[in-house]
């Protein structure tokens, strides 16, 4: 909790913290746990809930996933490797920020193919934020997320414009506003 608290007070100062929406997929792991009672009780949980990973659960966080082109750029998927996938999903621990409302309450009236309502949390902070592309995981796309956020700041400051804060609010709004337009889904 003490970690979280450090994100929030970063984003009220107008930082924003990039994290990787992790490589297991909606799980926390890329396959079977093995070793024992221990491990068939993971086994069981990970396939029954959707787990998201921390920090990329966190609402103080920019969380970045992958994906990849089939074909070309005008082709996006998530992104799937090495036994694993771009994390995304609905975390149990922290309430939806209200700038994730509209648009998650859009996507699971629309989207097909969800996974039984029982195992996600979808009142839960939605993940991720943003997605890059990530040949080698979301280990790349998030690095290269914040590259291109920070050159964008850096240019704003140079301009005599002030930072933009704490993003995640303002990709929503983006989202929102131009649904279709600025991001693909």
């Amino acid at each position: 909790s003490r970690i979280n608290v450090a994100f929030q007070v970063l984003g009220v100062r107008g930082v924003s913290v990039f994290g990787s929406s992790g490589d297991g997929g909606s799980h926390f792991s890329f396959s079977r746990f093995s070793g024992g009672a221990l491990a068939d009780t993971l086994n069981e949980i990970s396939c029954r809930l959707q787990m998201p990973v921390f920090p990329t659960s966190s609402p103080y966080i920019v969380s970045v996933g992958g994906t990849m082109w089939s074909g070309d750029s005008s082709h996006p998927t998530t992104w799937s490797g090495f036994g694993g996938g771009s994390g995304s999903g609905f975390s149990w621990q922290f309430p939806m920020p209200e700038h994730q409302k509209k648009a998650v309450a859009v996507y699971l009236s629309s989207a097909s193919g969800l996974p039984p309502t029982r195992s996600f949390n979808s009142s839960g902070r939605a993940y991720p934020d943003i997605s890059a592309i990530a040949v080698e995981g979301t280990s790349q796309s998030c690095p290269i997320m914040a590259g291109i956020f920070s050159m964008v700041v850096d240019q704003r400051l140079n301009a005599g414009l002030p930072s933009l804060g704490f993003v995640a609010p303002r990709l929503w709004q983006i989202a929102q506003r131009f649904p279709g337009e600025a991001f693909e889904d």
